[in-house]
């Protein structure tokens, strides 16, 4: 364990996805138990978008230092996404060890925070440059089995394969939450430049979700699902990690702290009405807490 770093996290997002980052940003400062730092990225923001921002941070959590930043076109070298659902900009998350350094805890804005993340900064991650935890979707193949996989799925599956350069693909992991040790990505520079290649991260299939895998395969120590947990089926990831081989720190029964909303269907637009579903109940909590976040930027008229 290491003793009590103090926690920097990082936000990326343009208007499209203001909102729901606001809305990470803020489960990130009500539950954080000491002093840290925000860096709060933007694309394209308005000043009054910048100024809820900042009224949120003072508001919410005065022991935590925001840190703005302005996103131009020019630094994400006119970056894609793969599908409609992902900004280009979520690309900025390449470009984190060149101006922050010390570990850092990069987040999805389309999460929701529900615990303290201080714990992870103390995490003994094995000298690896970068934690995250197994993909949902791919972790699940694995678990299961990939002989006599449909050729739609083979085909995914073999180009997992290319990218990380070996036939094992259950460590491949989702980006949307990385805990970065930017000083040890920045000490080897051909790494730090393949990662910032935000034009090669464009061409990948699934953006820079593969691309991040290709260049730290293999430099990757896997964390435990509740720090980036399926729309709350941590319970089936952690059992897909054990199938895996995971060590007992992945496996571990520990309360969620993020929940993921990946894929098309996010909580703020669509609500299944399935109260059994696990999917379900994981919207409905998220927007249960978007109301109470909407009081709380009105009361300070945002």
């Amino acid at each position: 364990m290491l003793n009590s770093a103090t926690p920097s996290f990082a936000l990326v997002t343009d208007r499209g996805l203001f909102g729901p980052t606001l809305f990470t940003a803020w489960g990130i400062l009500r539950h954080l138990s000491r002093p840290g730092t925000l860096h709060f990225w933007g694309e394209g923001l308005t000043e009054s978008e910048w100024q809820t921002v900042r009224k949120l941070s003072e508001q919410t959590n005065p022991a935590v230092t925001l840190q703005c930043r302005e996103l131009d076109r020019a630094e994400l070298a006119d970056a894609t996404s793969p599908t409609d659902h992902i900004s280009g900009a979520a690309m900025g998350r390449l470009l984190i060890p060149s101006h922050i350094s010390g570990r850092v805890l990069y987040i999805d804005g389309d999460t929701r925070v529900t615990r303290d993340l201080a714990p992870l900064f103390d995490l003994d991650i094995d000298g690896k440059p970068i934690a995250a935890v197994r993909d949902f979707v791919v972790s699940k193949w694995c678990a299961r089995g990939l002989e006599g996989a449909p050729e739609k799925k083979q085909n995914r599956i073999d180009e997992l394969r290319g990218l990380l350069g070996r036939d094992d693909i259950s460590e491949y992991f989702n980006s949307g939450v990385l805990l970065l040790d930017c000083d040890a990505i920045c000490a080897d520079v051909t790494r730090l430049n393949a990662m910032q290649d935000v034009l090669r991260a464009s061409a990948c299939p699934w953006g820079d979700q593969d691309h991040l895998n290709n260049v730290f395969s293999g430099q990757v120590h896997l964390l435990n699902p509740a720090w980036n947990s399926s729309w709350s089926r941590t319970a089936q990831q952690r059992r897909q990690s054990k199938a895996l081989g995971g060590g007992a720190e992945e496996i571990a029964a520990q309360p969620d702290a993020i929940i993921h909303f990946h894929g098309p269907n996010k909580p703020w637009k669509t609500l299944r009405r399935n109260p059994l579903s696990r999917r379900s109940r994981a919207a409905w909590f998220y927007r249960r807490d978007a109301a109470v976040l909407a009081k709380e930027l009105s009361r300070f008229g945002s």
